[in-house]
């Protein structure tokens, strides 16, 4: 497999932190965490012209 170097425009990323260490399902209860505080970052998604957010 080949990779190819790359240079990407400054950019931020916004999530929570976990581990495997928290044990099976982590990922789910992040994604639950997430989605029950996304009022508090949703201001710093990016919407589309409708306002909808734009990914995830």
């Amino acid at each position: 497999m080949e990779f190819l170097r790359c240079e990407k425009a400054s950019f931020s990323v916004i999530g929570r932190e976990g581990s495997t260490d928290e044990g099976e399902g982590f990922v789910q209860r992040l994604w639950a965490d997430a989605n029950e505080h996304y009022a508090e970052v949703s201001a710093l998604a990016k919407h589309d012209e409708r306002g909808r957010p734009l990914g995830f």
